[in-house]
């Protein structure tokens, strides 16, 4: 019998078999990591803008309601463009401001430090008194602790939340000799059953003659400052902190300018101004610009018409963009140039002078990450505008006088 053997041969790969499977595998690998890669890099360049314009959005929205409040109580002309003095609440020193108005861009910066670079800064300022924005006659002469009015049932009176009021003249006084006080009720004779008419107010403005009037602003009156600090909205409350102090701004103390939303790198603002001349307003908007009619030695947009009270009723718009950025730094964007600098309706419109000469009012963030810092360009940016009518200004109607 012949045994025959049969030789079984091991399987498997070589091992040149096997590198080349490995080489395959890693390529493989490497390509699908750059897609992964690619595409996280596309969902948060895409979610950082849209968190950007959501962002921005919201801050714009927050302004735009402020801004249709400005004015309330505000409007008359024997107060409009005077200044005004008072006490915040939390200082021990009374500050005053240029003029009363409902909104002041880029005020002095003595009263609201600059901010960012190319930003522009603004003033806002309303009442929150339900009471009629006429204000109430003094029957008696005022002194600086007593108002004696015809209509005291319409003023609050406390010690610490006591209706805020300003007294001024009938007869608006000749410049430059307008300076207002507001000072604070702080008790009503009409209301303690003594039968008297006299309000018991503090830091009061007296020798005012009988028939002058007081402005009740309400026991929480608003006046409010912006401004694009290290790439953050912020605000202050000019009835609490004096906002004018540089050192609350140079940090700048969250305390004292809260942040509004962040990731907000520029602000413009311009006036919707009524040019119209003649011997009363034409009540439409014919240029835009930024003239801020701030003393009572200023020319009002009328010649015929130099009171400061003239310039700032003409005063019907504020048109205004926010510009938002993004939070993911994107490299290869910034290698590319970046996508440039936003525009708004505001590039072309005027600034000064007449509706002939215009003078461009532009976004400019190439200093926004500081002075020659190119990596501005490696964000996304979102611009969004609106135009807000000061409607207690146009509810006012015309003034003949301006």
């Amino acid at each position: 019998m012949r045994e025959l053997s049969k030789r079984r041969y091991a399987s498997g790969f070589s091992l040149v078999e096997i590198m080349v499977g490995l080489v395959i595998g890693m390529v493989a690998t490497i390509i699908m990591m750059q897609m992964l890669s690619n595409a996280d890099a596309n969902k948060r360049n895409t979610s950082g803008g849209n968190d950007a314009q959501m962002n921005t959005a919201i801050a714009l929205y927050n302004l735009e309601r402020e801004i249709r409040m400005a004015g309330y109580g505000l409007s008359d002309s024997n107060i409009l463009g005077c200044t005004l003095s008072y006490t915040p609440k939390d200082e021990s020193t009374a500050v005053t401001l240029s003029a009363i108005a409902p909104v002041i861009i880029n005020p002095p910066t003595s009263q609201v430090p600059a901010g960012d670079a190319n930003t522009d800064t603004l003033l806002v300022m309303y009442g929150s008194s339900p009471n009629a924005a006429e204000g109430s006659a003094l029957t008696a002469t005022s002194s600086a602790t007593a108002y004696t009015v015809a209509s005291p049932t319409s003023f609050v009176a406390d010690p610490d939340t006591g209706d805020r009021v300003i007294a001024a003249p009938l007869t608006r006084p000749t410049p430059p000799n307008c300076a207002l006080t507001m000072a604070k009720v702080t008790a009503n004779s009409a209301t303690n059953g003594t039968g008297g008419s006299t309000l018991t107010v503090s830091n009061g403005k007296g020798s005012l003659a009988t028939g002058s009037v007081v402005y009740n602003l309400g026991a929480e009156p608003v006046i409010r400052a912006y401004a694009v600090r290290k790439g953050v909205l912020t605000m202050c409350d000019y009835t609490e902190k004096n906002c004018g102090n540089s050192a609350y701004a140079t940090a700048p103390d969250a305390t004292v300018w809260v942040p509004v939303a962040s990731n907000i790198v520029g602000l413009r603002a311009q006036y919707g101004r009524d040019t119209s001349t003649g011997t009363s307003m034409g009540g439409a908007i014919s240029q835009w610009d930024q003239t801020n009619p701030l003393l009572e030695t200023d020319t009002g947009a009328n010649a015929a018409s130099p009171a400061i009270h003239c310039a700032r009723a003409r005063i019907l718009a504020v048109r205004m963009a926010l510009v938002g950025r993004s939070a993911a730094y994107d490299k290869k964007l910034e290698a590319d140039g970046g996508l440039g600098n936003p525009t708004w309706s505001g590039t072309t419109a005027v600034t000064s002078g007449t509706p002939t000469s215009p003078t461009a009012l532009t976004i400019d963030l190439s200093n926004s990450l500081g002075a020659n810092n190119n990596s501005w360009m490696g964000y996304r940016y979102k611009a969004l505008e609106t135009t807000i009518p000061l409607r207690n200004m146009v509810w006012r109607g015309g003034d003949d006088a301006c």
